[in-house]
């Protein structure tokens, strides 16, 4: 069973958190985007690559495609016993406007297939090119590959055609945080909450946030106003379990790990907070119990013996844990 278990991923490394494969026809969307010497139309933001620096752009993309394309009959097996993205296919066939385009891209994306997704979010800037929801989508396909800093041109693009976006100053704020600037995204996170109060992720990544840079005060107040908007949110429980974790208070950490997840996932997070205080008994304990509520729980049993080990070796030593 997999298990997403971001905010221990976070507590460790400090690092977070929104057609087939290629299509071969970037060339023509390049074509739309730019003209020798000059840009057919101001797409705000960053400026838009020449044609060298587009040609060293889409060789990534190829690149990051070839890593991720599925094997054998993945795509059709996904295809048909996924229900949304079924919908979503039969809907674009149908009629394949920029914005049934995108519903595909976002269930492709949902699904982690995001060389599929790219094809698709490409074929609706063909057809759109200054569809804002689009350009978000580019952003965020990126900034999940893991390199944001080619997802940020996207990122201002889609503010610039839809500035009421609180989506889109989110997504904005996402990328900027991956690339280190926290002072940016927390700036268009709060511009996210000035534009749609009751936008809960933006609250929740803005907890993140501040945990990050050590503010828990300020990261609590936020995780806690996302919950009062959205009591289910996963994210936001995590994230202040990660904010009662630094405090010390651990049994408070674990009641949200649990809202969050299960009570397998709750005391895995247990155990990694254990873990990074150099707690290897505790640790050991906690990833023990996560065994016991999941006994197939592979990572757990893996975690339980390296920090038995650990401990051992502590008290070998004879030195304090």
């Amino acid at each position: 069973m997999l298990h997403t278990l971001r905010p221990v991923a976070l507590l460790l490394a400090g690092a977070l958190m929104l057609g087939g494969c290629a299509t071969g026809r970037s060339g023509s969307l390049s074509a739309r985007f730019i003209k020798p010497g000059k840009q057919t139309i101001d797409y705000g933001g960053p400026p838009i690559p020449t044609a060298d620096s587009l040609q060293q752009h889409m060789r990534q993309v190829k690149h990051v495609q070839a890593a991720a394309k599925p094997s054998g009959t993945f795509g059709s097996t996904l295809e048909s016993s996924d229900p949304h993205l079924a919908m979503a296919l039969l809907v674009e066939a149908i009629l394949p406007t920029p914005q049934n385009l995108l519903r595909v891209a976002e269930e492709y994306r949902r699904l982690g297939v995001l060389d599929s997704a790219y094809g698709r979010v490409n074929r609706a800037l063909m057809k759109a090119p200054t569809f804002a929801a689009a350009h978000e989508a580019f952003a965020r396909i990126w900034r999940d590959w893991g390199l944001p800093d080619q997802g940020l041109g996207s990122a201002y693009r889609a503010t610039y055609f839809d500035p009421a976006s609180a989506s889109a100053q989110n997504t904005l704020g996402t990328v900027l945080a991956a690339l280190g600037r926290t002072a940016d995204a927390r700036r268009a996170y709060v511009k996210a909450l000035t534009l749609d109060a009751s936008a809960s992720y933006a609250l929740n990544n803005l907890c993140y946030l501040e945990f990050r840079v050590g503010r828990l005060d300020d990261a609590r107040t936020r995780c806690e106003a996302a919950l009062q908007l959205t009591p289910a949110m996963s994210a936001a429980h995590n994230n202040l379990g990660l904010v009662y974790a630094a405090r010390g208070e651990i049994e408070r950490a674990r009641l949200e790990f649990l809202a969050a997840g299960t009570a397998a996932t709750a005391a895995y997070n247990v155990g990694i907070v254990h873990l990074a205080a150099g707690q290897y008994d505790r640790a050991a304990n906690a990833f023990e119990e996560a065994v016991v509520a999941e006994p197939e729980f592979v990572a757990a049993k893996a975690r339980a013996h390296d920090a038995r080990v650990r401990a051992l070796r502590i008290t070998r030593s004879g030195q304090q844990p």
